[in-house]
């Protein structure tokens, strides 16, 4: 039952993000839009995500072929491996000016992004306060780490970028 629980709730999650990129968008597509330089280095991204969820996957297929186990449940390392993609694709295109798209709004990201920490920082914080982590908050941290990454590469970014226009 629980696990059926956490795949609803990942469900759900999908959607509800769906719905929040089509708010997010200007034109209230649910696509992004991205001129010819962008696409190019996102297909770059891509590649370099594709590549890292290979070898993350090596990784632990030769742990499991050592037989050498984790005391968590396995669908976290799947998880894990699709964050992995998800940083090395997002974090490749912000440093080659490729992440915002054309129909972006920049501030309802920012909002979407901070909504989206402060929902997945409550279950963690119960647990952490009520006896420890479990299986489903320890994907909300998961998930907690992977916007810290990106938020943090983003922070840099751009004040950098300020740095370099003054």
């Amino acid at each position: 039952m629980k696990s059926a629980s956490i795949a609803i709730g990942i469900m759900v999650g999908l959607i509800v993000a769906v719905v929040l990129c089509i708010y997010a968008n200007r034109n209230h597509r649910a696509k992004s839009e991205y001129d010819e330089r962008q696409k190019e280095i996102r297909g770059r991204g891509y590649q370099y995500a594709f590549y890292a969820i290979c070898i993350y996957e090596f990784i632990m297929m030769v742990l499991g072929i050592g037989d050498i186990r984790f005391p968590f449940e396995p669908y976290l390392f799947h998880f894990a491996g699709i964050l992995i993609g998800v940083i090395v694709l997002s974090g490749y295109c912000i440093w080659h000016d490729a992440y915002w798209g054309l129909n972006n709004n920049r501030k309802r990201y920012a909002i979407i992004f901070l909504a989206t920490g402060i929902l997945n920082a409550i279950p963690v914080i119960g647990a952490l306060t009520h006896g420890g982590l479990t299986t489903a908050p320890l994907l909300n941290l998961m998930v907690l780490l992977m916007l810290l990454i990106l938020g943090s590469e983003l922070l840099i970014k751009y004040l950098v970028e300020k740095r370099e226009a003054e």
